[in-house]
This record gives C-alpha cells, sequence and structure tokens, in this order.
C-alpha cells in the first residue's frame, strides 16, 4: 500500500482551467493527501466543499513562482506535489509519487511530457529526467520532499522555477511514464500578458540556470546526464505484488 497523508498539494490558479474543480476533487480524496492548498491569484473567491482544501487568497495576482514559495512556506506535510491547475491524471500517478518521495535518495518525481494526452494507458515507468525534460511538462507537476524545495528567487515571477527547483534538488530527479495524463498544457501561461513577462525574465533565469548548472554531483556524473539508450529505468511495482 502507498503511504497515506504525506502530501501537501499546491495548486496555484487565476481560475483560467475548466480542469480545476476536478482536480481538486480528485487530489482531495485521495489517500496521500493530507492537505490541498489552492492559491487563488484571481479576486472572485473561490470556494471548495472538501474539508481537506485551504484556499490562500491574494488580493493581487502573485504569479506561480511566488504561489509555489506561498505553498510551500504554508504546507505542513513533509512532502510537496506541486500541480498546474490544467492537469487531470488516473489517480494511480498519486499512488507512485507517494512511494516514491518516501524513499531515500530522489530529488522531484515529475511527468514526461510524451506521454500527455495519450488514448491508453501503459505500464508505470520511470526514469531518470534528463533537462531536456524542463520546458516540456516538468513543471506541471512536482513532487519533492519539502526539506529540499529552495525558495525561488522572487525576480522570477512566472518563468524558470521549475529550472531552478530541478538543478537545487540533492539527488537526480525521475520522470513518469505510462499512466493516463490529460491537459491543455500551459493554459494561463501561454496568455499575452505572461509571453511578454518571458521577455523580461527569460534573460535572468538563463543566467541563474547556467550557474547552476554542474553545481551537482549528478549533474557532473556522465551516470546521471540526458538519458537515453541504456538509461535507468525503473518499474513501480504493481498493486499487490507484495514488493
Amino acid at each position: 500500500m502507498p503511504p497515506t497523508q504525506i502530501f501537501s498539494v499546491i495548486i496555484p490558479t487565476l481560475q483560467r482551467a475548466r480542469e480545476l474543480p476536478d482536480l481538486v476533487a480528485l487530489c482531495a480524496a485521495h489517500p496521500a493527501v493530507r492537505e490541498e492548498l489552492v492559491i487563488n491569484n484571481h479576486p472572485s473567491p473561490l470556494v471548495f466543499e472538501q474539508e481537506n482544501v485551504r484556499v490562500l487568497q491574494q488580493e493581487r495576482n502573485i504569479f506561480v513562482n511566488p504561489a509555489w514559495n506561498l505553498g510551500a512556506r504554508e504546507a505542513v506535510a513533509d512532502h510537496l506535489a506541486i500541480i498546474n491547475d490544467d492537469v487531470l491524471f488516473d489517480p494511480v500517478v498519486l499512488d507512485i509519487a507517494a512511494e516514491f518521495v518516501v524513499k531515500p535518495r530522489h530529488g522531484i518525481l515529475a511527468l514526461e511530457g510524451t506521454f500527455l494526452n495519450r488514448e491508453r494507458a501503459t505500464r508505470p515507468r520511470l526514469r531518470i529526467a534528463g533537462s531536456n525534460l524542463i520546458g516540456n511538462s516538468f513543471g506541471m507537476f512536482m513532487c519533492l520532499r519539502k526539506e529540499n524545495y529552495v525558495p525561488i528567487p522572487e525576480e522570477l515571477k512566472v518563468w524558470g522555477g521549475d529550472d531552478w527547483l530541478f538543478f537545487h534538488q540533492p539527488w537526480p530527479n525521475w520522470a513518469l511514464m505510462g499512466p493516463l495524463v490529460r491537459s491543455e498544457v500551459s493554459v494561463t501561461s501561454s496568455a499575452g500578458e505572461f509571453q511578454r513577462m518571458l521577455e523580461a525574465e527569460g534573460t535572468r533565469a538563463k543566467e541563474l540556470v547556467r550557474q547552476m548548472y554542474g553545481s551537482r554531483w549528478w549533474r557532473r556524473s556522465g551516470r546521471w546526464r540526458r538519458p537515453g539508450r541504456g538509461a535507468p529505468c525503473w518499474h513501480p511495482p504493481r498493486a499487490g505484488s507484495g514488493r
């Protein structure tokens, strides 16, 4: 059985994603979730009936990276699940994530973007996540130990937060493939105002990434570089297997 009550789920929103109510209900009902923190960056109030859901209402849009930082500060659980508001997935994703984050020597578990929006699920697999995953799907779903969350610099409001967390992990990051995951992908961040912010923040984000690249032992080790043929891969045990 996967561990229970271990996650604080963090979901920033501007209420533009139609998936939000279903996502909140999915996570609130999952045994691995202790609480959900919905950071509401829109002035219209949000109310959810689930007892383990807290809405952190903001007076103004603080943007996604500061919302992640706020959620990490407010979280009461020892593990974080940071999820975009436009993502829906099979509950087995949280089962696998819960088993992953309690193991030692693991960084972030994210989703492999090439497996999004497929018609059928395949057997779940995990593989080492290369930095090429950043900017594709890494930031839409990230599970990690709270102690390994390094606050994102306040100068980065929308862009570069997943890069920052990726490179600050003390152990290699992994990507999950196989289960059903649905997303329209970046419903909010694709809007014009956020694309203009990319122009302003992009240069600084790239500078920070260059400074971080190679700063962790696993980035310097050939064993943990971008996965290709022969990259480490792990099949999570099936339910009831006893492993």
